[in-house]
């Protein structure tokens, strides 16, 4: 299985639920005045992005990686799965329990803003605030590569993979860490001149060690959950930042959900796509530092819509 640098210099915890899953949780930096900032990642992932990230945010604060059900270090649950926003949601909870933690930051990558979302309507006391790094409020497929035909396709490959379990594991294994795969990706999808060429391998390797079956099975539990009901009652300070050349969730899309969130923080980063976490780790960490700072400070005026202020963050080469 791939590995983390930063991961394995920190400390690991297992955390078991009710139902029989078993969760890894990773711990960097140490307890103080800031609160803990716990991360939501994305499906699939399991720490890649924030490989350079976690570091520096975990310099002055406390940081949390909770591996998803069957993602990373955490094996795959029994079955029937439960995969739903909600129930990550809280596995969270429980992780923060284990932890001794009282209050967070939550921070969602891609669809892990969808589970932080969840995390909120859920556990509100919990939550000091919310960052979204490209992620979108629900059904990510609604928008992706900037059309919903994603959406109804899902179906039929949902149907497929449970037909075709071996071939489907055997062809996603080989496929997915494939030097063609990570040749196409580096020249489509990411922003090539920006990213680390071994990060994004290790997000195939990531995927690869997954089960196609139950990461099929989470992307359809995404597409159908949606918090966009929940945005304009959010009464926490709340920042969202979007690449300005992501394909996966547009910048549109980002930015409509900024203003539906009373008094959020928007930045977009004009270079980024949707793996900015990992493309753009510096520029980040002084952003969200800024922002876990002012967390501090006087309670901040909820009305309106996202602030100007900061409207566009270019932050180039």
């Amino acid at each position: 299985m791939a590995q983390l640098d930063w991961i394995d210099d920190g400390v690991g915890t297992w955390v078991d639920r009710d139902d029989g899953a078993r969760l890894y949780v990773h711990s960097l930096g140490s307890a103080s005045s800031a609160p803990a900032l716990l991360i939501f990642d994305g499906i699939g992932c399991s720490g890649w992005a924030f490989r350079r990230l976690g570091p520096r945010l975990a310099e002055g604060q406390r940081v949390v990686l909770m591996h998803y059900r069957g993602h990373g270090k955490s094996p795959s649950p029994p079955r029937p799965w439960r995969l739903g926003m909600h129930t990550l949601a809280d596995d969270a909870a429980a992780v923060c329990d284990a932890l001794g933690i009282e209050r967070v930051v939550a921070l969602g990558f891609s669809m892990g803003f969808q589970v932080a979302l969840e995390f909120y309507r859920r556990h509100r006391h919990r939550v000091l605030g919310l960052v979204s790094l490209a992620g979108p409020p629900g059904q990510p497929l609604a928008s992706f590569q900037g059309t919903d035909s994603f959406s109804f396709a899902l179906p039929f490959v949902v149907a497929a993979t449970r037909v075709a379990r071996q071939m489907t594991s055997r062809v996603w294994r080989s496929v997915l860490p494939s030097q063609p795969a990570i040749e196409f990706g580096l020249r489509y999808e990411v922003n090539a001149e920006r990213i680390d060429s071994g990060d994004f391998e290790l997000y195939l390797r990531q995927m690869a060690d997954m089960n196609p079956e139950l990461f099929v099975a989470m992307l359809e539990q995404a597409q159908r959950h949606t918090a966009e009901d929940l945005l304009p009652s959010i009464r926490v300070p709340t920042m969202v930042i979007a690449g300005a050349r992501d394909s996966f969730v547009p910048v549109a899309r980002l930015r409509t959900m900024a203003f539906a969130i009373p008094g959020a923080r928007w930045e977009v980063i004009d270079e980024a796509t949707h793996a900015l976490p990992a493309e753009y780790p510096d520029e980040l960490a002084d952003q969200l530092l800024d922002f876990l700072s002012e967390l501090s400070g006087p309670e901040p005026s909820r009305a309106g819509g996202a602030h100007e202020g900061a409207r566009r963050a270019s932050a180039k080469a």
